[in-house]
Protein backbone atom coordinates (compact mmCIF):
# COMPACT_ATOMS: atom_id res chain seq x y z
CA UNK A 1 0.00 0.00 0.00
CA UNK A 2 1.05 3.69 -0.47
CA UNK A 3 2.15 6.07 1.86
CA UNK A 4 -0.40 8.47 2.38
CA UNK A 5 1.62 10.29 4.96
CA UNK A 6 4.94 12.33 5.40
CA UNK A 7 6.41 14.27 8.14
CA UNK A 8 8.82 17.55 7.53
CA UNK A 9 11.30 18.16 9.76
CA UNK A 10 13.27 20.80 10.00
CA UNK A 11 16.26 20.66 12.36
CA UNK A 12 17.71 23.52 13.57
CA UNK A 13 20.54 25.06 15.95
CA UNK A 14 17.90 25.86 18.46
CA UNK A 15 14.14 24.03 17.85
CA UNK A 16 13.55 21.11 15.70
CA UNK A 17 9.99 21.98 14.04
CA UNK A 18 7.74 19.29 12.63
CA UNK A 19 4.30 19.05 10.70
CA UNK A 20 2.52 16.24 9.64
CA UNK A 21 0.94 15.90 7.00
CA UNK A 22 -1.90 13.65 5.08
CA UNK A 23 -1.69 13.33 0.51
CA UNK A 24 -5.56 13.49 -0.10
CA UNK A 25 -7.49 11.64 -2.60
CA UNK A 26 -6.65 14.58 -5.23
CA UNK A 27 -2.91 14.47 -4.81
CA UNK A 28 -3.14 17.62 -1.76
CA UNK A 29 -0.61 17.66 1.00
CA UNK A 30 -2.77 19.01 3.85
CA UNK A 31 -0.97 19.55 7.08
CA UNK A 32 -2.67 17.86 9.68
CA UNK A 33 -0.32 18.27 12.68
CA UNK A 34 2.35 20.39 14.30
CA UNK A 35 5.07 20.27 17.01
CA UNK A 36 8.43 22.01 17.48
CA UNK A 37 10.70 21.18 20.57
CA UNK A 38 14.38 22.17 21.71
CA UNK A 39 16.95 20.65 19.83
CA UNK A 40 19.44 19.02 22.00
CA UNK A 41 22.74 17.51 20.68
CA UNK A 42 23.64 20.81 18.27
CA UNK A 43 26.27 22.74 19.82
CA UNK A 44 27.17 26.34 17.88
CA UNK A 45 25.17 24.98 14.85
CA UNK A 46 27.08 21.33 14.67
CA UNK A 47 26.12 17.92 15.62
CA UNK A 48 28.30 17.04 18.77
CA UNK A 49 25.94 14.32 20.75
CA UNK A 50 24.00 12.07 18.01
CA UNK A 51 22.18 10.19 20.80
CA UNK A 52 20.69 12.95 22.04
CA UNK A 53 19.38 14.70 18.76
CA UNK A 54 18.21 11.64 18.20
CA UNK A 55 16.00 11.15 21.17
CA UNK A 56 14.85 14.47 20.48
CA UNK A 57 13.85 13.61 16.66
CA UNK A 58 11.85 10.61 18.31
CA UNK A 59 9.89 12.49 20.65
CA UNK A 60 9.02 14.99 17.66
CA UNK A 61 8.05 12.26 15.62
CA UNK A 62 6.28 10.67 18.91
CA UNK A 63 4.33 14.62 19.24
CA UNK A 64 3.15 14.57 15.83
CA UNK A 65 1.51 11.47 15.52
CA UNK A 66 0.03 12.22 19.33
CA UNK A 67 -1.56 15.58 17.67
CA UNK A 68 -2.95 13.81 14.93
CA UNK A 69 -6.17 13.25 14.53
CA UNK A 70 -5.79 9.75 12.35
CA UNK A 71 -3.66 6.59 12.93
CA UNK A 72 -0.61 7.15 11.14
CA UNK A 73 1.56 4.12 10.34
CA UNK A 74 4.83 4.54 8.95
CA UNK A 75 5.10 7.90 7.39
CA UNK A 76 7.89 9.12 4.51
CA UNK A 77 10.13 11.08 6.80
CA UNK A 78 11.65 14.21 5.31
CA UNK A 79 14.63 15.87 6.86
CA UNK A 80 16.37 19.76 6.57
CA UNK A 81 19.48 20.44 8.15
CA UNK A 82 21.31 23.90 7.65
CA UNK A 83 24.98 22.59 6.13
CA UNK A 84 28.03 24.45 7.10
CA UNK A 85 28.19 25.76 3.27
CA UNK A 86 26.81 25.45 0.08
CA UNK A 87 28.96 25.51 -3.09
CA UNK A 88 27.34 27.12 -6.44
CA UNK A 89 29.00 26.15 -10.03
CA UNK A 90 28.54 26.13 -13.19
CA UNK A 91 28.59 22.63 -15.36
CA UNK A 92 29.01 22.47 -18.95
CA UNK A 93 27.81 19.01 -20.46
CA UNK A 94 27.88 18.07 -24.34
CA UNK A 95 25.72 15.27 -26.37
CA UNK A 96 26.96 14.67 -29.40
CA UNK A 97 24.95 12.93 -32.17
CA UNK A 98 26.38 10.87 -35.19
CA UNK A 99 23.30 12.21 -37.28
CA UNK A 100 20.56 14.64 -36.87
CA UNK A 101 18.59 13.94 -34.30
CA UNK A 102 15.34 15.92 -32.56
CA UNK A 103 15.81 17.36 -28.93
CA UNK A 104 13.41 15.65 -26.70
CA UNK A 105 12.90 16.11 -22.72
CA UNK A 106 13.86 12.64 -21.87
CA UNK A 107 17.61 14.00 -23.12
CA UNK A 108 17.42 16.68 -20.77
CA UNK A 109 16.91 14.20 -18.24
CA UNK A 110 19.63 11.78 -19.47
CA UNK A 111 22.44 14.82 -19.13
CA UNK A 112 20.77 15.64 -15.62
CA UNK A 113 21.30 12.04 -14.23
CA UNK A 114 24.85 12.35 -16.09
CA UNK A 115 26.06 15.05 -14.32
CA UNK A 116 24.45 13.64 -10.80
CA UNK A 117 25.95 10.87 -11.44
CA UNK A 118 29.54 12.38 -12.16
CA UNK A 119 29.03 14.52 -8.78
CA UNK A 120 28.31 11.36 -6.68
CA UNK A 121 31.44 9.95 -8.08
CA UNK A 122 33.48 12.85 -6.76
CA UNK A 123 31.65 12.67 -3.33
CA UNK A 124 29.48 15.41 -3.83
CA UNK A 125 25.98 15.69 -3.04
CA UNK A 126 23.71 17.63 -5.51
CA UNK A 127 20.97 20.15 -3.60
CA UNK A 128 20.18 21.73 -6.69
CA UNK A 129 20.09 21.96 -10.47
CA UNK A 130 18.87 24.31 -13.29
CA UNK A 131 19.71 24.52 -16.68
CA UNK A 132 20.59 28.33 -17.48
CA UNK A 133 22.18 27.47 -21.03
CA UNK A 134 22.08 25.90 -24.70
CA UNK A 135 23.62 25.36 -27.43
CA UNK A 136 22.36 23.53 -30.57
CA UNK A 137 25.54 23.57 -33.05
CA UNK A 138 27.18 25.93 -31.27
CA UNK A 139 24.19 28.35 -32.00
CA UNK A 140 22.63 29.73 -28.63
CA UNK A 141 18.62 28.50 -28.26
CA UNK A 142 16.66 29.20 -25.29
CA UNK A 143 15.08 25.80 -25.29
CA UNK A 144 16.68 23.32 -27.23
CA UNK A 145 13.62 20.95 -27.19
CA UNK A 146 11.83 19.92 -30.49
CA UNK A 147 15.13 21.71 -32.30
CA UNK A 148 17.16 19.10 -34.76
CA UNK A 149 20.77 18.70 -33.90
CA UNK A 150 23.39 17.75 -36.79
CA UNK A 151 26.53 17.61 -34.46
CA UNK A 152 26.06 18.15 -30.83
CA UNK A 153 23.92 19.91 -27.85
CA UNK A 154 26.01 21.80 -25.41
CA UNK A 155 24.03 22.49 -22.21
CA UNK A 156 24.99 24.66 -18.77
CA UNK A 157 23.39 23.58 -15.29
CA UNK A 158 23.79 25.82 -12.57
CA UNK A 159 24.49 23.35 -10.01
CA UNK A 160 24.40 23.69 -5.39
CA UNK A 161 25.92 21.02 -3.98
CA UNK A 162 27.64 20.24 -0.78
CA UNK A 163 30.21 17.53 0.27
CA UNK A 164 29.02 14.20 1.16
CA UNK A 165 30.21 14.42 4.68
CA UNK A 166 28.28 17.36 5.15
CA UNK A 167 25.16 15.01 5.95
CA UNK A 168 27.13 12.16 7.10
CA UNK A 169 26.86 12.25 11.25
CA UNK A 170 22.88 13.15 10.38
CA UNK A 171 22.53 9.98 8.31
CA UNK A 172 23.80 8.10 11.72
CA UNK A 173 21.11 10.06 13.48
CA UNK A 174 18.39 9.29 11.04
CA UNK A 175 19.56 5.41 10.85
CA UNK A 176 17.58 3.71 13.82
CA UNK A 177 14.52 6.25 13.01
CA UNK A 178 13.97 5.78 8.88
CA UNK A 179 14.03 2.36 8.06
CA UNK A 180 14.34 3.20 3.99
CA UNK A 181 17.86 2.49 2.45
CA UNK A 182 17.75 6.41 1.25
CA UNK A 183 16.86 9.48 3.68
CA UNK A 184 15.87 12.36 1.81
CA UNK A 185 17.61 15.48 3.43
CA UNK A 186 17.96 18.72 1.71
CA UNK A 187 19.34 21.92 2.78
CA UNK A 188 16.75 24.25 5.02
CA UNK A 189 17.16 27.65 3.92
CA UNK A 190 17.54 26.27 0.05
CA UNK A 191 14.38 24.24 0.40
CA UNK A 192 12.47 27.82 2.21
CA UNK A 193 13.70 30.40 -0.19
CA UNK A 194 11.78 28.37 -3.17
CA UNK A 195 8.68 27.98 -1.16
CA UNK A 196 8.63 32.41 0.31
CA UNK A 197 9.82 33.54 -2.96
CA UNK A 198 7.71 33.22 -6.25
CA UNK A 199 9.23 32.43 -10.09
CA UNK A 200 9.14 36.36 -10.95
CA UNK A 201 11.11 37.45 -7.61
CA UNK A 202 13.81 34.72 -8.28
CA UNK A 203 14.25 35.94 -12.27
CA UNK A 204 14.44 39.92 -11.12
CA UNK A 205 16.98 39.41 -8.45
CA UNK A 206 16.01 39.10 -4.73
CA UNK A 207 17.93 38.35 -1.46
CA UNK A 208 16.90 35.86 1.27
CA UNK A 209 18.36 36.34 4.87
CA UNK A 210 18.02 33.63 7.10
CA UNK A 211 18.40 34.88 10.70
CA UNK A 212 18.92 31.64 12.18
CA UNK A 213 20.09 30.96 15.75
CA UNK A 214 24.00 30.44 15.10
CA UNK A 215 24.13 32.47 11.80
CA UNK A 216 22.76 34.64 9.61
CA UNK A 217 22.38 32.62 6.03
CA UNK A 218 22.25 34.52 2.77
CA UNK A 219 20.75 33.18 -1.09
CA UNK A 220 21.06 35.78 -3.92
CA UNK A 221 18.85 34.56 -6.70
CA UNK A 222 19.07 36.21 -10.52
CA UNK A 223 17.63 34.64 -13.44
CA UNK A 224 15.60 32.46 -11.59
CA UNK A 225 18.91 30.74 -10.30
CA UNK A 226 20.57 30.80 -7.02
CA UNK A 227 23.51 32.89 -7.73
CA UNK A 228 25.63 33.19 -4.43
CA UNK A 229 25.45 31.98 -1.12
CA UNK A 230 27.02 33.36 1.96
CA UNK A 231 27.24 32.03 5.53
CA UNK A 232 27.45 35.13 8.23
CA UNK A 233 28.49 33.58 11.66
CA UNK A 234 26.36 35.73 13.82
CA UNK A 235 22.68 35.24 14.91
CA UNK A 236 20.47 35.53 17.45
CA UNK A 237 22.48 33.29 19.86
CA UNK A 238 24.24 36.68 20.39
CA UNK A 239 20.97 38.26 21.24
CA UNK A 240 20.19 35.77 23.56
CA UNK A 241 23.56 36.09 25.55
CA UNK A 242 23.28 39.70 25.58
CA UNK A 243 19.87 39.11 27.46
CA UNK A 244 21.80 36.27 29.59
CA UNK A 245 24.38 38.04 30.91
CA UNK A 246 22.96 41.45 31.69
CA UNK A 247 19.94 40.62 33.38
CA UNK A 248 21.48 36.99 34.91
CA UNK A 249 19.08 34.44 33.54
CA UNK A 250 19.35 30.90 31.50
CA UNK A 251 19.41 31.14 27.93
CA UNK A 252 16.04 29.50 27.85
CA UNK A 253 14.77 32.26 29.89
CA UNK A 254 16.21 35.30 27.52
CA UNK A 255 14.60 33.19 24.59
CA UNK A 256 11.03 33.36 26.37
CA UNK A 257 11.84 37.66 27.13
CA UNK A 258 12.58 38.00 23.79
CA UNK A 259 9.88 36.03 22.16
CA UNK A 260 6.81 37.14 24.30
CA UNK A 261 8.39 40.64 25.85
CA UNK A 262 11.19 42.33 23.70
CA UNK A 263 11.65 44.32 20.51
CA UNK A 264 13.73 45.82 18.58
CA UNK A 265 13.84 49.28 19.28
CA UNK A 266 15.45 52.27 20.95
CA UNK A 267 11.77 53.92 22.09
CA UNK A 268 12.73 54.84 25.85
CA UNK A 269 9.49 55.91 26.73
CA UNK A 270 8.01 52.70 27.67
CA UNK A 271 7.18 52.22 31.05
CA UNK A 272 6.15 48.87 31.44
CA UNK A 273 8.06 46.43 33.72
CA UNK A 274 8.72 42.91 32.49
CA UNK A 275 9.35 39.86 34.98
CA UNK A 276 12.31 37.19 34.34
CA UNK A 277 12.82 34.21 36.76
CA UNK A 278 16.52 34.38 38.11
CA UNK A 279 19.15 31.98 36.49
CA UNK A 280 19.77 30.18 40.41
CA UNK A 281 15.53 29.54 39.74
CA UNK A 282 15.27 30.68 43.67
CA UNK A 283 12.91 33.67 43.07
CA UNK A 284 11.52 36.20 40.09
CA UNK A 285 12.90 39.64 39.52
CA UNK A 286 11.81 42.60 36.79
CA UNK A 287 13.56 44.90 34.43
CA UNK A 288 11.56 48.01 32.54
CA UNK A 289 10.85 46.98 29.04
CA UNK A 290 12.50 49.51 27.89
CA UNK A 291 15.78 48.36 28.72
CA UNK A 292 14.93 44.76 27.57
CA UNK A 293 14.43 46.85 23.86
CA UNK A 294 17.84 48.42 24.03
CA UNK A 295 19.82 45.34 24.87
CA UNK A 296 18.08 43.73 21.86
CA UNK A 297 18.18 46.63 19.63
CA UNK A 298 21.91 47.10 19.61
CA UNK A 299 22.68 43.67 19.62
CA UNK A 300 20.31 43.01 16.18
CA UNK A 301 21.37 46.86 14.53
CA UNK A 302 25.06 45.51 15.28
CA UNK A 303 24.64 42.23 13.53
CA UNK A 304 22.80 43.99 10.23
CA UNK A 305 25.10 46.49 10.00
CA UNK A 306 28.12 44.21 9.97
CA UNK A 307 26.14 42.12 7.73
CA UNK A 308 25.23 44.57 4.82
CA UNK A 309 28.67 45.52 5.27
CA UNK A 310 30.12 41.97 4.39
CA UNK A 311 27.92 41.44 1.73
CA UNK A 312 29.08 45.07 -0.11
CA UNK A 313 32.09 43.62 -0.09
CA UNK A 314 31.35 40.58 -2.58
CA UNK A 315 29.49 43.39 -4.83
CA UNK A 316 27.62 41.18 -6.23
CA UNK A 317 26.92 42.09 -9.79
CA UNK A 318 28.19 45.61 -9.29
CA UNK A 319 25.20 45.91 -6.84
CA UNK A 320 26.54 47.00 -3.68
CA UNK A 321 23.84 46.82 -1.49
CA UNK A 322 21.84 43.74 -1.70
CA UNK A 323 18.14 45.24 -1.19
CA UNK A 324 19.17 47.39 -4.51
CA UNK A 325 17.97 44.03 -6.10
CA UNK A 326 14.36 44.55 -7.51
CA UNK A 327 12.87 41.93 -5.92
CA UNK A 328 14.24 43.56 -2.53
CA UNK A 329 14.91 41.40 1.37
CA UNK A 330 13.11 38.69 2.23
CA UNK A 331 14.10 38.18 5.90
CA UNK A 332 13.14 34.36 7.16
CA UNK A 333 14.35 32.49 10.31
CA UNK A 334 13.77 32.80 13.80
CA UNK A 335 15.32 36.25 14.49
CA UNK A 336 12.76 37.29 11.58
CA UNK A 337 10.12 36.85 14.59
CA UNK A 338 11.82 39.65 16.66
CA UNK A 339 9.14 42.69 17.16
CA UNK A 340 9.92 45.79 15.13
CA UNK A 341 13.01 44.30 13.77
CA UNK A 342 11.63 45.15 10.18
CA UNK A 343 12.75 49.13 10.89
CA UNK A 344 16.40 47.95 11.62
CA UNK A 345 16.49 46.14 8.39
CA UNK A 346 15.16 49.10 5.85
CA UNK A 347 17.46 51.65 7.85
CA UNK A 348 20.21 49.37 7.20
CA UNK A 349 19.57 47.77 3.81
CA UNK A 350 16.52 49.44 2.15
CA UNK A 351 13.17 49.79 2.02
CA UNK A 352 12.63 47.37 -0.41
CA UNK A 353 11.84 44.59 2.10
CA UNK A 354 9.32 42.29 3.26
CA UNK A 355 8.96 39.41 6.17
CA UNK A 356 8.55 35.72 4.80
CA UNK A 357 5.63 34.03 4.03
CA UNK A 358 4.76 30.94 2.16
CA UNK A 359 3.57 32.19 -1.38
CA UNK A 360 3.69 28.99 -3.34
CA UNK A 361 0.64 27.22 -2.38
CA UNK A 362 -0.05 25.08 -5.37
CA UNK A 363 0.50 21.56 -3.91
CA UNK A 364 -0.91 22.30 -0.56
CA UNK A 365 -4.21 22.72 0.36
CA UNK A 366 -6.04 24.14 4.34
CA UNK A 367 -2.64 25.85 5.57
CA UNK A 368 -3.61 27.93 8.15
CA UNK A 369 -2.92 31.36 8.54
CA UNK A 370 -0.51 31.85 11.46
CA UNK A 371 1.73 28.69 9.75
CA UNK A 372 1.36 30.63 5.92
CA UNK A 373 3.49 33.60 8.31
CA UNK A 374 5.26 31.83 10.10
CA UNK A 375 9.19 31.53 9.17
CA UNK A 376 9.98 28.49 11.88
CA UNK A 377 7.51 26.01 10.04
CA UNK A 378 7.64 27.57 6.47
CA UNK A 379 10.78 25.54 6.10
CA UNK A 380 8.95 22.04 6.59
CA UNK A 381 6.55 23.35 3.50
CA UNK A 382 9.59 23.89 1.28
CA UNK A 383 11.12 20.75 2.57
CA UNK A 384 7.78 19.05 1.14
CA UNK A 385 7.91 20.55 -1.34
CA UNK A 386 11.58 19.65 -2.85
CA UNK A 387 10.79 16.23 -2.02
CA UNK A 388 7.54 16.53 -4.44
CA UNK A 389 9.26 17.78 -6.76
CA UNK A 390 12.14 15.23 -6.78
CA UNK A 391 9.45 12.24 -7.04
CA UNK A 392 8.12 14.28 -10.24
CA UNK A 393 11.63 14.13 -12.07
CA UNK A 394 12.27 10.62 -10.93
CA UNK A 395 9.00 9.10 -12.27
CA UNK A 396 9.78 10.99 -15.50
CA UNK A 397 12.89 9.84 -15.65
CA UNK A 398 11.84 6.23 -15.05
CA UNK A 399 8.73 6.95 -17.79
CA UNK A 400 11.51 8.32 -20.45
CA UNK A 401 13.51 5.00 -19.66
CA UNK A 402 10.37 2.95 -20.45
CA UNK A 403 9.58 4.46 -23.59
CA UNK A 404 12.72 3.39 -24.95
CA UNK A 405 13.06 -0.03 -24.22
CA UNK A 406 10.37 -2.38 -24.05
CA UNK A 407 9.28 -3.63 -20.36
CA UNK A 408 10.03 -7.39 -19.71
CA UNK A 409 6.93 -9.45 -18.22
CA UNK A 410 6.72 -8.94 -14.13
CA UNK A 411 5.26 -11.25 -12.14
CA UNK A 412 2.46 -10.85 -10.09
CA UNK A 413 3.92 -9.43 -6.96
CA UNK A 414 6.08 -7.18 -8.85
CA UNK A 415 3.62 -5.45 -10.83
CA UNK A 416 1.51 -5.16 -7.63
CA UNK A 417 4.56 -3.29 -6.02
CA UNK A 418 4.61 -1.07 -9.52
CA UNK A 419 1.01 0.07 -8.87
CA UNK A 420 1.63 1.32 -5.19
CA UNK A 421 4.56 3.42 -6.38
CA UNK A 422 2.50 4.88 -9.26
CA UNK A 423 -0.04 5.98 -6.88
CA UNK A 424 1.99 7.12 -4.54
CA UNK A 425 4.00 9.31 -7.24
CA UNK A 426 0.08 10.55 -8.51
CA UNK A 427 -1.14 11.41 -5.32
CA UNK A 428 2.21 13.86 -4.41
CA UNK A 429 3.21 14.55 -7.57
CA UNK A 430 -0.78 15.73 -8.37
CA UNK A 431 -0.82 12.99 -11.38
CA UNK A 432 0.92 12.50 -14.39
CA UNK A 433 -1.32 15.13 -16.49
CA UNK A 434 0.21 17.55 -14.07
CA UNK A 435 3.92 16.34 -14.10
CA UNK A 436 3.89 16.63 -18.34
Amino acid sequence: MAKNYLIGIDIGSFFLKGVLFETDENGNIVPISLSKLPVEGIINGEIQDMESLRRSIETLIEKLNQESPKKVKNPEIIVGYSTNSLNITEENFTVEFSKRTEIRENELRNIKKSVIKKYTDEGKIILDSNFVKFHIDEKRVKNPVSFFAEKSLTTTLNIVWVDENSFSLLINVLKDIVYTSEIPIYDSTLSSSYIITTPNDRNVGITVIDFGYNSCRIIIFKEGIPKLFYTFPYGMKYVLKDISNILKVSEREAHRLLEEEGACSRETKVMKKVNFQLLTGSGYSYVPLSLLNKIIFARVREIISRLNGELSKIGYERTFEVGALQGGIVLTGGGSKIRNIESTVKELMGENFRKSSIVSFDSFKDIPEELIKDPEFQTVFGLIERYRIDLLEENLYEKSKETRSEPPKKSKSSKKTTTALKTFFKKITGGEEDAL
